[in-house]
Order: C-alpha cells, then structure tokens, then sequence
C-alpha cells in the first residue's frame, strides 16, 4: 500500500512513518508499507499520480493549505482516499473538508493511542470521523421512506441492491461521480441516480449526512460487503 504524507513538521513526518509501518505489519503481514512524506502542497504534486493510494494531508501548510490544498492534492492523485490531520476538530470544519471531499478526519489533538486507533481505520481504506462530531452534528430531518438509525446496518446489508452498496461505499470515500463511475464501469448519470434513491432511503440531504449516518449507525461494515 503506497501512503503519502503531506506534513511540514518533521517530527510529526518521522513518528507517522513509524506508526504507520508498525500498524501495516500488523494488519497486512508479509506486505511492505510504501510510505513518503513531503512538506508542502508543491512537493505532492511533482510527484507521480499513479499508485498512492492513501494520502494523509495536514490542513495548515506552507503555501496552498486548507480546503484548497484539499482539492488539489484530490485532482492530482486521482482514486486515493485523502484523509485530513488537524488540531482544529469542530463539527464545522470537518464538514468543510468532507463536503469538500476528503474520506476522512483525524484531530491531532488526539492522544497516540487514539490517532493510532484511528489510522488503523484508514489502513483498512474505511472513513474515520471523531466520534464527538458525530454526537455534535445534528441529524438530517429523516424522510418518510428513511430507516431508523438503529436498523441501518441491516437495510444497508439486505435492502439496498449490491450496486447500490457499492455506489454508496465508493461515494462515502470521497471518490466524485466520474471516478465511481469508471470503477464500476457505468455511466455518471447512473451513479447519481443510484446515490438519489440511497440518500433518499437513508434519510440525507447528501453524501456528508450519508457518511455521518452510516458511521454513526456502525454500518460500515454493511458497506465493506459491497
């Protein structure tokens, strides 16, 4: 698995890596962790876009930073997930990257155990959101056709179609319309589609109150059948 982190303090780079390498030996033994780290926006994009599967970016960097750095960094590693790393944790801000598109938030405020718990959740290639916001984030008014919170994992699992399941797993990463479409191999007005009946059943307005839903009804692994 190739990961990249973008991270200016060195320190921060030199302990992920470590971090990093031990949970991946762990969770996929025998397989070698393809790790590196630059400090700035600039640096990620002169390298290559293929391959980099997971890239963990800092929100305040040098140069291009924040939702920007965000969108830059989607564009040029087309298909990676892009999980953010910030001391700034309030239910505003992770909706901001989230509906910008990233696949996830972990708080740096965090102590290790708790970002090394939380890694391990991105190692996997599923979403990770700090459980506080999900119990700061007020729900979506639910409706008429949506399922209760705590039946969730069970319609995601049994009511929804595979395709369904595989759209929605691939839209709760962050992947837009066009690359979901190109994985599964059907056309974008299908995927949306797709994602209209599931928000709809799901009771969301969009995919940030979808992932906030799933994740908080522990129906990730529904998802991870898809």
């Amino acid at each position: 698995m190739q990961v990249l982190l973008i991270d200016d303090h060195e320190i921060v780079r030199a302990g992920t890596q470590r971090l990093l390498e031990r949970i991946a030996a762990e969770l996929h033994p025998g397989t070698a962790l393809d790790f590196a780290a630059v400090r700035d926006v600039a640096a990620a994009l002169a390298l290559p876009a293929t391959g980099v599967e997971l890239v963990l970016l800092d929100y305040h960097l040098p140069g291009t930073s924040g939702v920007e750095a965000l969108r830059a960094v989607r564009a040029h590693f087309e298909g990676a997930s892009v999980c953010l790393l910030s001391a700034e944790t309030t239910p505003q801000r992770v909706r901001e990257v989230i509906e910008a598109g990233a696949s996830g938030f972990i708080p740096k405020t965090y102590a290790l155990d708790e970002i090394e718990a939380a890694l391990r959740v991105v190692l996997r290639h599923r979403v990770y959101l700090p459980a506080e916001l999900l119990l700061a984030e007020p729900a979506a008014a639910p409706e008429p056709d949506s399922a209760p919170r705590e039946q969730l994992a069970h319609f995601v699992a049994n009511e929804l179609s595979q395709r369904q399941r595989q759209v929605l797993a691939l839209a709760v990463r962050g992947l837009p319309t066009k690359l979901i479409a190109r994985q599964l191999a059907i056309a974008e007005g299908t995927v949306k589609v797709h994602l209209s009946m599931v928000y709809r059943a799901l009771g969301a307005r969009n995919r940030t109150d979808a992932l906030y839903r799933v994740l908080a009804a522990d129906a990730a692994e529904a998802l991870d059948q898809a």
